[in-house]
């Protein structure tokens, strides 16, 4: 790598550390949420360099990516550093014992620049996949539940009458909702449950009770937050993160161990959630097309339906009725 990519990873480096902890010093981890739910591809160090960069992003790709959806990035555009990570693969030769040689395929972790657009710095095809939002769940309720069941893996969704809105038997791998609740509200249970269950499937990392007596509760609400400000779910609930602002800058890093726990909770239920919005997008742009065609095909039997109606009749000559004598 050239000296001055690496000078640049490390100025970047700082650059994203030094906002973090401005952004947590002043009560400020919703922005940084706000940006694991949108870029769950991200890093914690990214998102808070997208933020920082370019703080209405919504949407970043590589131009690359952006080509591959048929969009291009505008002129004079300035793009978006972040930190880039990716396998590389190559050949080594190897000896053995006996001093035989032979190649092996060798993959590495690499660092180095790397550079995103935000949608707003494109134009082109229309982007179809910004389809996470409440008009949407409400369009495709059932997909979108289900696909939230499914990600929390051997468990059974019951929909009844209970006390509570919803209760976990983790005992017997049941989830339990009031049946008959708002759709907002069925969702919201949803989502709190299927991101307990799976904080519970993640290794320990980042900040432990002892440092914080309620970080299950913070790490809890945290995913939840992201998820529901991707989707559009969040109806106005506040959620009170104070407490990490009171931390020492040596428990703040630490803190990252548990926002990168919560990033990867995040990302399973959105793409989960993603996938199953866009397949039901693209089945309905089917039927629709379907429905069109049959539509139009009314229309042209109609059409000429009237234009026959409005035809006038051939004339009777001479010729015709002496033909028709004939044939009496």
């Amino acid at each position: 790598m050239e000296e001055r990519n690496i000078k640049a990873l490390e100025e970047l480096t700082k650059q994203s550390d030094e906002k973090y902890i401005e952004l947590l010093k002043n009560n400020q981890l919703t922005k940084i949420l706000r940006a694991i739910g949108l870029f769950p591809d991200q890093t914690i160090t990214n998102d808070v360099l997208i933020i920082t960069q370019k703080p209405e992003a919504t949407c970043v790709k590589r131009m690359r990516d952006w080509n591959y959806y048929k969009r291009s990035v505008n002129k004079n555009e300035k793009a978006i550093k972040v930190i880039s990570h990716y396998i590389e693969k190559y050949d080594q030769d190897f000896t053995d014992e006996q001093g035989n040689i032979y190649t092996k395929g060798v993959e590495k972790l690499k660092t180095d620049l790397g550079y995103l657009f935000n949608i707003s710095q494109t134009n082109g095809k229309e982007y179809d996949y910004l389809n996470s939002n409440r008009e949407n769940l409400a369009k495709h309720f059932d997909v979108v539940k289900s696909a939230l069941e499914r990600t929390a893996r051997d468990y059974e969704f019951v929909y009844t009458s209970i006390d509570e809105p919803s209760k976990i038997d983790k005992e017997n791998k049941k989830v339990y909702i009031q049946g008959n609740s708002e759709l907002y509200r069925v969702l919201d249970e949803l989502i709190t449950n299927v991101t307990t269950i799976l904080l519970d499937t993640r290794r320990p990392e980042g900040l432990t009770d002892d440092k914080l007596s309620n970080i299950a509760d913070i790490e809890l609400n945290a995913a939840i937050y992201a998820i529901t400000e991707k989707l559009g779910n969040r109806e106005g609930k506040e959620y009170d993160f104070s407490e990490i602002s009171k931390l020492d800058e040596k428990d703040m890093y630490d803190f990252k161990g548990t926002l990168q726990r919560v990033r990867s909770v995040v990302k399973q239920e959105l793409s989960n959630v993603e996938r199953a919005i866009e397949k039901a997008v693209r089945n309905l742009s089917k039927v629709e097309e379907k429905v069109e065609e049959k539509e139009q095909e009314v229309e042209k039997v109609e059409e000429v339906k009237q234009e026959a109606e409005v035809a006038p009749k051939p004339k009777r000559t001479r010729k015709t009725k002496q033909a028709e004598s004939e044939v009496e």
